[in-house]
C-alpha cells in the first residue's frame, strides 16, 4: 500500500492483513525500493503523492516488475475521466476512489490474485504445449531419412522439405530393400500441427510393418503398403485424408512400380526431354474408400533418367498477390534443371521461396529427386567384376 496518510495506511494493513502480507510505504521512493527488493502481488497506489506522483510510481512499478498488478487510488472527484485515461495508459489494472468499502477493497484484491493465477497456469500451459511441440518436432524430423543427398547403389536421392509450422502433416522416405531394389515415397496428410504428425508416425510405422512382408518377396507389390495404411486410418474419424506416392525402383530390371493414391504427379524424365507424369492410379487414402481396380503401374526407369515427387504445398505457394507458382511451372523447372538432382532440388526451393518474397509457406513443402546412375557402377556389379578379375579366376 502506497499513501502518504497514516491512517488510510493503517485501514488498508487492518482489513488485508488477516490474509495477505501487507507493507505500507509512505512515499513513492519507498515504493519503487520495497518493489526492487520482494516480488509483491499488488500495489495499491494513491494518486497524490508528494515528489513522485501514483502514475510515476505504476509505471516504474511495471518495469521492474510487469507481473506486479497496480489498483490506482484517488481521493479528488475532479479530472476524474483524465485520470481513468492516465490509468489505463499505465497499464494499472484497476482504478477507484476514496472512500471505498472494506468489501469492495477485498474483492478487488481476491479477483487480482485470481487473474494473477490464471495467468500463471495459461503460461505454464503455453510452456508445456511449446515443448511438446518441440519433442513432436524432433520426433517428426527422426522419421524423415537421414543423411541425404546420399547414393543408393547406382541410385542417387537429393530432398528439401519444410513445415509451415513447428511439425506438420507431410513426409516421405527412401528404404532401401533387398534385390538391389528401392522403396519411394512421399505422402501428405490432411490438415497440420501435432494431430497430423501423430498420424504420420502412425504410418510410418505400418509401412515399415508392411515393407517387412514385400521385402521377402520375389514379386514387387505395392498394394499392401497402401492397405495397411487404410487399416490405420479405419480406427480414426472419417476427416482423416491421406495422400501418397509409393514407388519401387528396381535397378536391376531398370522399371518403376509405383501406386498413386490421390497425390499429385510424379515427374519422370531425361534431362532435357518432356517429362512423363506419373498420375493418380487409386484414390487418396480414407475411411471408407478401397483402393481402385487397378491401383499400380510400372513405367521404364533408365540409366539417367530421373524422378522427383512432390507433396502440392510446393506448387501451391503463393505471391504477395495470390498467384500460386504452378504445377507447370515446377515440372518446367525440375526439367530445365542444370546440374546435378542436389542442385535442381535447391534450384526449385529457392524460385518457390522468391515467388512467396520469403513469406512463410502455408502449407507444408516436401521434394524428393532420385537419379538412375551409369549401369554397372553399383555394388553388385562391382563385385562381379572383382570376381572376374581376381588372380586365378
Amino acid at each position: 500500500m502506497v499513501d502518504d496518510d497514516p491512517a488510510m495506511l493503517r485501514t488498508v494493513e487492518r482489513i488485508l492483513s488477516p490474509r495477505h502480507e501487507v507493507r505500507g510505504c509512505s512515499t513513492g521512493e519507498e515504493a519503487i525500493a520495497a518493489i526492487r527488493s520482494d516480488p509483491y502481488d499488488v500495489a495499491i497506489v494513491d494518486v497524490r503523492m508528494p515528489g513522485i506522483d501514483g502514475f510515476e510510481v505504476t509505471r516504474a512499478v511495471k518495469a521492474i516488475r510487469p507481473r506486479t498488478e497496480v489498483v490506482l487510488v484517488t481521493g479528488s472527484v475532479t479530472d476524474l475521466d483524465d485520470k481513468l485515461v492516465r490509468a489505463i495508459e499505465e497499464r494499472a489494472f484497476y482504478f477507484i476512489t476514496k472512500p471505498f468499502s472494506k468489501a469492495v477493497l477485498t474483492s478487488l484484491i481476491s479477483w487480482c490474485l485470481d487473474m494473477q493465477r490464471l495467468a500463471e497456469e495459461r503460461d505454464d500451459l503455453i510452456r508445456r504445449l511449446t515443448e511438446d511441440l518441440e519433442r513432436a518436432r524432433r520426433f517428426q524430423r527422426a522419421l524423415l531419412p537421414q543423411g541425404l543427398p546420399k547414393s543408393f547403389g547406382t541410385v542417387r536421392a537429393a530432398s528439401a522439405w519444410v513445415s509451415c509450422e513447428t511439425v506438420g502433416g507431410d513426409m516421405y522416405d527412401i528404404i532401401p530393400l533387398p534385390r538391389e531394389r528401392l522403396f519411394l515415397m512421399v505422402a501428405d496428410v490432411a490438415g497440420h500441427g501435432v494431430p497430423a504428425a501423430l498420424l504420420v508416425g502412425m504410418i510410418k510405422t505400418a509401412i515399415g510393418r508392411s515393407l517387412h512382408d514385400v521385402a521377402e518377396q520375389e514379386r514387387i507389390e505395392l498394394t499392401p503398403v497402401a492397405s495397411a495404411v487404410l487399416d490405420t486410418l479405419a480406427p480414426l474419424n472419417k476427416n482423416r485424408l491421406v495422400t501418397v506416392f509409393f514407388g519401387i525402383l528396381d535397378v536391376p530390371g531398370r522399371a518403376l512400380h509405383y501406386l498413386n493414391a490421390g497425390h499429385p504427379p510424379a515427374a519422370l524424365w531425361k534431362p532435357g526431354a518432356e517429362p512423363r507424369l506419373l498420375a493418380a492410379t487409386t484414390p487418396l487414402l480414407s475411411y471408407g474408400i478401397g483402393l481402385g481396380p487397378q491401383p499400380t503401374a510400372t513405367a521404364p526407369f533408365e540409366p539417367g533418367d530421373r524422378l522427383a515427387m512432390y507433396s502440392d504445398g510446393v506448387y501451391e505457394v503463393r505471391d504477395p498477390s495470390g498467384n500460386e507458382f504452378g504445377r507447370d511451372r515446377l515440372n518446367r523447372t525440375l526439367v530445365e534443371g542444370r546440374g546435378s538432382i542436389e542442385e535442381v532440388v535447391d534450384t526449385v526451393m529457392q524460385q518457390t521461396d522468391r515467388h512467396a518474397s520469403g513469406r512463410p509457406p502455408e502449407d507444408d513443402l516436401t521434394l524428393l529427386v532420385v537419379e538412375a546412375g551409369p549401369a554397372g557402377s553399383g555394388p553388385v556389379a562391382r563385385r562381379a567384376q572383382a570376381a572376374v578379375t581376381r588372380p586365378g579366376a
